[in-house]
């Protein structure tokens, strides 16, 4: 299936998260490879650029950047990007006199292997220099060296080593230098192209970023092919240390391990199996590290220069893993949501930065979230159901549930807040966050035992009721709600109402008219799904398509569901995960690649037979007939 989207993915293991691709860079500049990289804790960034790079005469290779003396850079097209085995990145680049192929992957508790494969198609001797190409990130803290072979960088307790193949070349190198101070980088590549900057044995203290050239020259015969590896790997206080005999040949085959015990964690089938499941499963436990789910690592949703943690996407996410059976994962997000500070109200922050530190505002304050209250209320209650194992008190499930009750009403419904749309039309009660509370609240009736509080809960439900039923227009659905400027009805389609659906909001005749509605209003490109009337991302949003075809198929619907999940298939990039959206001026234009909660929503469709199984469903009040009957 061709692809529309660059591939670029998710790297990481136990304790390291970070962002890849070779063929659209996130960093300016000579950016490329990993660009960035978190180890134990999502505060400190530390590799600007991880890939390899080649020498061929006068002309550099690095990433898909060809640079050549006096002229500017060339942006190569990969002949070929995709992920194998689920963990491998891969991209081939072909130029008339000399292939390339980069394996990139993440495997155990903190290592990461880079392969690229040379292959020289002429039939004459090739002399080619290869080396590294590592930019460390730096702070006056830092203390970067070469150790007899290798090159190591220490900031407080940890040391992140790197080790090269040595036995390709005749002569090897280590080399390390002070670059820029910004983005723009020129001293490394500088050094392998002009061979003018002499290397420095230890850079302490430097608020420049570092290079690192480790490798040499090679000869590679006609028709012939040689692999040059390396590998970099963190040491942390507590880890266990490395062996200082890093094995670089059987380093595939530790990643190939390692995930695939990942992956039989679960013995779920999914309801459509297709090779973006694992794919998308590794990814997702690669962008976590303790628990700690950032939003992206593009950094278009970082907060103080830091990954964010939203709790919304946080707990959609949690709910891929209890759908698919990876409940440790699942745990792990939800109690580090728990641990987190909440305002005085006794809600969630919005979102986290990479300390754990609320960080509201900027362009996403929404005045409050309590729809986070709903999604985590009823995780819990779905782990509980699944595991046996109960994560919070009943004490602690009441005092969330003081929030919903000390909040503003409107007509019956909770608020105001920004919901999923982050507050597009200002404060304001609305529709889709009042039906994922009102499934919290079912979620939280049941893991309670004091009839005064049952009762208290049965009340709000009523009057939330009534409010998203005030919502409904017979011939559109569900619109948007209210806000608290003026007292008119939203009249706008929010597709998040799925949502509501999928966090226990009961299965109406009112939502699945609206569902028709929003197939017919709310469409772009055949299958995808729009988000609410706004400009922003304007085109359809992958998570909302996803939502669309759970929703589809927990309502019988399942022509629109298999439809729906070819469409996103189709819209992954070519690694296999998923932008945020598309744009509705240019198919071939996404948004934010990838989004975590994107690919979040793609695992839980795939998984929606065992919401089915496994899960308490609510109210299914209506038997369905074919979508022709309405």
């Amino acid at each position: 299936m061709e692809k529309l989207y660059p591939g670029i993915g998710i790297i990481g293991s136990e304790k390291t998260s970070g962002i890849y691709g070779l063929n659209q860079g996130i960093i300016d500049a000579k950016g490329t490879g990993i660009q960035h990289l978190f180890f134990n804790q999502f505060s400190e960034d530390w590799v600007h650029s991880a890939s390899c790079m080649i020498k061929k005469g006068q002309t550099l290779y690095y990433g898909n950047r060809k640079k050549e003396k006096s002229k500017h850079q060339v942006h190569l097209t990969p002949v070929d990007s995709r992920i194998e085995q689920g963990y491998m990145m891969v991209d081939k680049f072909v130029e008339p006199d000399l292939s390339f192929t980069h394996r990139v992957y993440a495997f155990n508790e903190s290592q990461i292997g880079f392969e690229v494969c040379l292959e020289n198609p002429t039939r004459q001797r090739l002399t080619l220099d290869v080396y590294t190409y590592l930019i460390l990130r730096n702070n006056v803290k830092n203390i970067t060296q070469i150790e007899g072979d290798k090159v190591v960088c220490q900031r407080k307790e940890t040391r992140l080593e790197v080790k090269a193949q040595k036995d390709l070349f005749e002569s090897f190198n280590v080399k390390l230098f002070n670059e820029s101070p910004t983005g723009f980088l020129y001293q490394t590549t500088n050094a392998l192209l002009y061979d003018e900057i002499e290397s420095q044995e230890k850079i302490e203290g430097s608020d420049l970023l570092v290079g690192v050239l480790m490798g040499g020259k090679l000869d590679l015969e006609p028709q012939a092919s040689k692999v040059f590896k390396w590998t970099l790997y963190f040491n942390g206080e507590s880890d266990n240390q490395l062996s200082d005999e890093v094995e670089l040949d059987g380093m595939r085959q530790q990643a190939q391990a390692y995930w695939q015990r990942y992956l039989d964690q679960s013995q779920f089938k999914p309801q459509e199996d297709s090779e973006y499941i694992p794919i998308n499963l590794i990814a997702l436990k690669a962008a976590m590290i303790k628990g700690f789910v950032p939003a992206d690592l593009t950094g278009h949703y970082f907060s103080e220069g830091m990954p964010s943690y939203y709790a919304r996407d946080a707990m959609m996410v949690a709910r891929a893993f209890l759908y698919a059976g990876y409940y440790k994962e699942a745990k792990s997000i939800m109690i580090y949501l728990h641990e987190r500070k909440r305002k005085k109200t006794g809600e969630f922050y919005q979102r986290y930065n990479g300390l754990g530190q609320p960080s509201e505002g900027a362009n996403n304050n929404v005045f409050h979230q309590y729809d986070s209250i709903g999604y985590f209320l009823k995780n819990i209650y779905d782990y509980q159901l699944l595991t046996g194992d109960k994560l919070i008190s009943e004490h602690e499930i009441l005092l969330l549930l003081e929030a919903l009750y000390a909040s503003e009403k409107k007509y019956g419904l909770v608020g105001p807040e920004g919901g999923v749309n982050e507050g597009v039309y200002g404060p304001a009660f609305i529709t889709s966050s009042n039906m994922c509370i009102y499934g919290g609240l079912s979620a939280a009736e049941k893991m309670i035992q004091e009839e005064q509080a049952i009762h208290k809960i049965k009340r709000l439900k009523n009057e939330m009721m009534k409010g998203i039923e005030s919502t409904y227009e017979e011939g559109v659905g569900y619109r948007y709600g209210y806000v608290d400027y003026h007292d008119h009805l939203i009249r706008k389609y929010d597709t998040p109402v799925y949502f509501g659906c999928l966090y226990g909001f009961d299965l109406t005749e009112n939502m699945f008219k609206t569902h028709q509605y929003l197939l017919r209003d709310a469409s772009y490109f055949g299958e995808g799904i729009g988000y609410s009337e706004q400009e922003y991302h304007h085109g359809p949003w992958i998570f909302n398509t996803a939502a669309c075809a759970e929703y589809a198929y927990l309502a019988g619907d399942l022509a629109h569901y298999h439809q729906k999940m070819a469409w996103l298939k189709k819209h992954s990039n070519q690694y296999g995960l998923f932008p945020e959206a598309i744009s509705a001026d240019n198919e071939a234009v996404c948004y934010i690649n990838p989004l975590i909660w994107a690919g979040a929503e793609f695992i839980a469709a795939s998984f929606i037979n065992h919401r089915l199984s496994g899960l308490d469903q609510g109210a299914l009040d209506v038997q369905y007939k074919s979508q022709k009957d309405y």
